[in-house]
């Protein structure tokens, strides 16, 4: 996982950058690939990261609409 600003943005597996899929990408990432980055995971947006400009704009839109993780209980 890929955090900006404490937030979960980007999903690494096996070398690929996964982006859930969400209305405010859908324009912009209309021409990405897609794929599941692990068994039982919904489909993801495959981001290119080669793509300097492509990334820095997915991440500027997806940072503001993404919550912070939800602090973990503790095991007592």
């Amino acid at each position: 996982m890929i955090y900006v600003n404490n937030k979960p943005i980007l999903l690494v597996c096996d070398n690929t950058a996964f982006v859930k899929m969400l209305p405010c990408l859908a324009e912009i990432m209309r021409e990405a690939d897609t794929g599941f980055p692990y068994d039982g995971a919904k489909q993801h947006y495959v981001l290119d990261i080669d793509n300097a400009k492509l990334s820095k704009e997915v991440i500027a839109i997806l940072e503001p609409v993404t919550p912070l993780p939800k602090p973990k209980k503790k095991v007592k």
